[in-house]
């Protein structure tokens, strides 16, 4: 008795789809593509290769526009890292290193050392009495003094 031999039909495969990029993850998932990957009807059914320049504009500010108006893929505003208090803070650190700075290398070098001699000249050189007194002028000058 011969042995019947058994052929199993071959499966052909159907030729896969080029891959469409996945949509952004969000809370709604109604993006570009809807939830079988499929673009929905009024989306552009034009390969990016065959569109003309007039028409691929079109379809970005189309695209723009649905996005714009979607709040789940809006940006987030950012926050600026320069401000104006941590730029005054650095500014005013600076200053109180600069007199730290000075004051203790004047503590090491002169002989006798006075802190008060000391601070009234450098208040003096740097021009910082001069501008109160101008201050304290001006102020006295406003209430006729």
């Amino acid at each position: 008795m011969a042995k019947k031999e058994k052929t199993k039909p071959e499966k052909v495969k159907a030729p896969k789809a080029p891959k469409q990029p996945k949509a952004p993850k969000g809370k709604n998932k109604k993006g570009a593509a809807g939830a079988n990957g499929v673009p929905p009807a009024g989306a552009a059914s034009i390969p990016l290769a065959n569109m003309s320049p007039e028409q691929m504009t079109a379809a970005q500010l189309e695209q723009a526009i649905k996005e714009s108006n979607d709040p789940s893929t809006r940006l987030k505003k950012l926050r600026s890292p320069l401000n104006v208090r941590s730029c005054l803070l650095n500014v005013l650190l600076l200053i109180v290193l600069t007199l730290g700075i000075v004051i203790l290398w004047c503590f090491l070098v002169v002989d006798k050392f006075n802190f008060v001699t000391i601070m009234s000249d450098m208040f003096t050189k740097f021009g910082i009495v001069d501008f109160f007194k101008n201050l304290g002028a001006t102020i006295a000058g406003w209430f006729g003094g």
